[in-house]
C-alpha cells in the first residue's frame, strides 16, 4: 500500500485525498439526485458544515474508541491531540452516525419524513465509498488477512502502515466494487420505481449484509472484536440492518 506519494516535491496522503474527493462527490451526487428525484438540495447543501463538523467528531471519537488500546494515553495531551491527529484514520460507523445526527435533527426540525431523502442519500453514499475504499486500500487503512489465494496483494511499499509482508485480502477493493454494483443496480431500479424509501434501505439493508460477513476477512482487530468477536463496523451493521428492514416492512404494508 502507499500511504503517501511525493509528486514534485509535494506530499500527498493517499487516504485523506480519496476522503476529500469523496466528501466532495456525496454532496455532488445529493445535489444532483436530488434535482432528478424532485426534492430539495438545499437541505444538504445548506448543512454542509454541519454534516462535516458532526461527521468528523464522530467518526474520530469511534475510531479511538474502537482502537482504546493504543490511543488511551492521548486523553492526557488534550482534546486537540485527543481528536486531531495526523494518521488519517477515520471510523467509517462513526462518520454514518454523525451524518445521522444532523440529518435527524433536521428531519424532525421541518417535520420530513426520512423516506423522502432517503434515496438519495444511500445513492449518494454508495456512489462516493467507491473512491474512499480505494483510497483506504492505497493508505492502508482496510486490509484484509494474509491469503494464499490468487486475489492476495502484498503492501510494498517500506512506508506501509498494514502489520503483514504477505499477500493480503484486498477487503478495501472488494468494498469498492460492491459499492460501485450496488449503486448502478439501485440506481436502475430507482428509475422504474415511484415508491420513496424502497431504493434507500434495500441498498441500507444490503450494504448491512455485505458489510457484517466481509469484516471477517478483514486483517485488523479493535477493541470491540477482543471482546465480544465482533468489531465495530459489524456491530454498526447489525443496527443498520434491522433499520432498513424495519422500514422495508412499514413500506411494503403500506402499498
Amino acid at each position: 500500500m502507499y500511504p503517501q506519494i511525493e509528486i514534485l516535491g509535494i506530499t500527498i496522503y493517499t487516504f485523506g485525498l480519496a476522503l476529500s474527493i469523496s466528501f466532495i462527490l456525496f454532496f455532488f451526487m445529493l445535489y444532483k439526485l436530488s434535482e432528478k428525484f424532485g426534492i430539495n438540495a438545499n437541505f444538504f447543501l445548506g448543512n454542509v458544515l454541519w454534516f462535516f463538523l458532526s461527521m468528523f467528531v464522530f467518526s474520530r471519537l469511534f475510531y479511538i474508541v474502537a482502537e482504546w488500546r493504543d490511543f488511551q494515553f492521548l486523553w492526557s495531551q488534550g482534546i486537540l491531540k485527543f481528536l486531531l491527529m495526523s494518521d488519517y484514520n477515520f471510523s467509517l460507523m462513526g462518520g454514518i452516525l454523525g451524518f445521522m445526527v444532523v440529518l435527524l435533527f433536521q428531519l424532525k426540525r421541518f417535520m420530513i419524513s426520512s423516506r423522502k431523502y432517503i434515496d438519495a442519500i444511500v445513492l449518494a453514499f454508495l456512489f462516493a465509498s467507491i473512491i474512499g475504499f480505494i483510497g483506504a486500500f492505497f493508505g492502508g487503512q482496510i486490509y484484509g488477512r494474509p491469503t494464499d489465494s490468487f486475489m492476495g496483494i502484498a503492501a510494498t511499499s517500506d512506508g506501509s502502515n498494514t502489520p503483514y509482508t504477505s499477500p493480503m485480502f484486498p477487503l478495501a477493493l472488494l468494498y469498492s466494487f460492491v459499492s460501485f454494483f450496488l449503486f448502478f443496480c439501485l440506481y436502475l431500479i430507482r428509475k422504474f420505481t415511484k415508491i420513496e424509501g424502497l431504493v434507500g434501505y434495500i441498498g441500507i439493508l444490503l450494504f448491512s449484509i455485505i458489510l457484517f460477513s466481509a469484516e471477517f476477512y478483514s486483517g485488523g482487530t479493535d477493541i470491540f472484536k477482543a471482546y465480544v468477536f465482533f468489531n465495530l463496523n459489524q456491530i454498526g451493521s447489525v443496527f443498520l440492518f434491522f433499520l432498513g428492514a424495519h422500514w422495508l416492512h412499514r413500506i411494503y404494508k403500506e402499498v
